[in-house]
């Protein structure tokens, strides 16, 4: 692998650094090249693992959580700070960073990479919102050179929109090997638990419908939310009004290896992507599934291509056939009651997590990274 020596690379993301997985490896795959990485984000109230990353880290504060203005403030933030900043590379995360590093890549000459994490335009539900990122996206995607994607599906709709090639490089866990029996016993004995986790517990991911299907299983079954989202507190009400709260538990954020103790220790890993609301979710390949996988623990899902993809190919889990919570009850029963094939998919997990894993990814990245144009 040939070794970037003072080639510098600055990565820019709008999501929070300490809990972006993928941008994290990325990072660590750039160190391992040889770039100089310098990693821009914007500041959260989150400020575990900041000091175990082995490059450098520039948050920018922000008084808008979210909506039109905190976007604006981030971008113009990050326009003037790559104005003056020295950069062999500028590699942009998701279409909410794109406009201000494209800019730059013009007017300095520098190689410019888009890492096309999601089918971004349909994750905005807001109509004028849609229209503006959409107006941008048509403007700036036909003119880009360096394109990644985490899946074929959403590599096809671009290269079918824009006939811009596009590398796939999908956002699977490292491949670490565990002692569970020396774990401490985090989950209550004898519960069986059910899980969602990671930073996009929001709208039309089902997990009004995890909560709803928790009134239909009998005691012995716990939900766990895990992370953090748009509609927490819309669930947490939820919970309340339902007087389920000795069945669903909230945990805030956590390190990656500390949820992974929590995940490990569960029964099934719930990923309820709502498909026939847009292609958005029809596409969508979430972190999580590889995560419960890497944990050792079957999945539960609704139909989405890519996901039905995987979970078919390494006979991993089990589909829901629509979103009625009787329905998911009756299903997550009969996966409890069946046991060799609940062991089936357990043990299979394991053959997928050798196969799904950043230290096989990579090899795509690097090679990706030393036929820049």
């Amino acid at each position: 692998m040939p070794i970037s020596l003072n080639k510098k690379i600055v990565v820019s993301v709008i999501s929070d650094i300490v809990t972006d997985q993928r941008v994290q490896k990325e990072c660590n795959t750039f160190r391992k090249m040889g770039y100089d990485v310098l990693l821009i984000g914007r500041k959260s109230k989150n400020t575990f693992l900041l000091n175990e990353l082995n490059y450098k880290i520039i948050r920018f504060p922000n008084l808008f959580r979210r909506g039109p203005l905190m976007y604006l403030v981030f971008n113009m933030q990050l326009f003037f700070y790559l104005l003056f900043k020295k950069a062999d590379v500028l590699w942009a995360n998701d279409l909410d960073t794109l406009l201000p590093n494209f800019v730059i890549s013009r007017l300095k000459r520098v190689r410019l990479v888009y890492d096309c994490r999601e089918y971004f335009t349909l994750s905005v539900y807001k109509k004028l919102s849609r229209k503006i990122w959409e107006l941008l996206e048509r403007f700036l995607f036909p003119r880009l050179k360096n394109v990644i994607t985490v899946n074929n599906s959403i590599k096809q709709v671009y290269e079918d929109k824009y006939k811009v090639p596009i590398t796939v490089i999908r956002n699977v866990p490292y491949r670490v090997e565990t002692n569970k029996a020396d774990e401490e016993v985090i989950i209550p004995p004898g519960k069986k638990i059910l899980i969602i986790q990671g930073n996009g517990i929001n709208e039309n991911r089902g997990a009004e419908e995890a909560v709803l299907t928790m009134q239909f299983l009998p005691e012995i079954f716990n939900l766990y939310f895990i992370g953090k989202g748009t509609i927490l507190h819309k669930l947490k009400q939820m919970v309340l009004d339902l007087n389920l709260s000795d069945k669903v538990t909230f945990i805030d954020v956590l390190p990656y290896n500390e949820m992974m103790k929590y995940t490990r220790q569960s029964f099934l890993g719930l990923i309820f992507e709502k498909i026939h609301f847009t292609d958005q979710h029809m596409f969508a390949l979430p972190n999580k599934l590889f995560d419960y996988m890497h944990a050792g623990i079957p999945v539960l899902s609704s139909k989405a291509v890519e996901i039905k993809l995987i979970i078919e190919k390494y006979q991993t889990g089990d589909f829901i056939d629509g979103f009625d919570p009787r329905a998911i009850a009756e299903k997550i029963m009969d996966i409890a009651k069946n046991n060799e094939l609940y062991n089936f998919w357990k043990q299979n997990t394991r053959l997928a997590s050798e196969e799904l894993n950043w230290q096989n990814e990579e090899r795509i990245l690097i090679n990706f990274m030393q036929h820049l144009k």
